[in-house]
């Protein structure tokens, strides 16, 4: 955890630092409900392999790692940070949606995934009708 919070400090944009804070923060809203399901973890990994252009291997791995992380974590604002840091407006929507993919990945959305859904967009500067739009094209998809 030292690591990736000295590389906010640095503002170093390195995408194991990026991937790791996506991955942590999408754990985050699958775990909100105390309850990690295998079509979240499979949401997930799907995620980071789209989004990084990643091997299925490497995704494996990253969420591996971004589980040990999140068990120290103290909250997600560090994580929210970095990707601030990094994406631009655009690249976080696009992430926002993918949060909103996790918290639905299971089925339903429960209403502690809807409160860290909040949270996260609310970390990235995400407007209120932008989240809202986000959810509405996440649940057209999923419909």
């Amino acid at each position: 955890m030292v690591v990736i919070l000295n590389s906010y400090m640095d503002k170093t944009t390195d995408s194991h630092d990026t991937q790791l804070s996506v991955a942590c923060l999408l754990l985050s809203v699958a775990e909100a409900d105390e309850i990690l399901e295998k079509q979240e973890i499979d949401t997930i990994q799907d995620i980071l392999e789209d989004f990084f252009s990643i091997a299925e291997n490497d995704a494996l791995k990253l969420l591996v790692e971004a589980q040990d992380i999140m068990k120290n974590a103290t909250g997600l604002f560090e994580f929210g940070q970095h990707l601030n840091l990094v994406f631009n407006h655009e690249e976080r929507l696009d992430f926002i949606s993918c949060v909103f993919e996790v918290a639905y990945a299971d089925g339903d959305l429960h209403y502690l995934e809807h409160h860290t859904v909040t949270k996260i967009a609310n970390i990235l500067n995400i407007n209120r009708e932008d989240i809202l739009s986000s959810k509405a094209e996440i649940e057209k998809y999923l419909d």
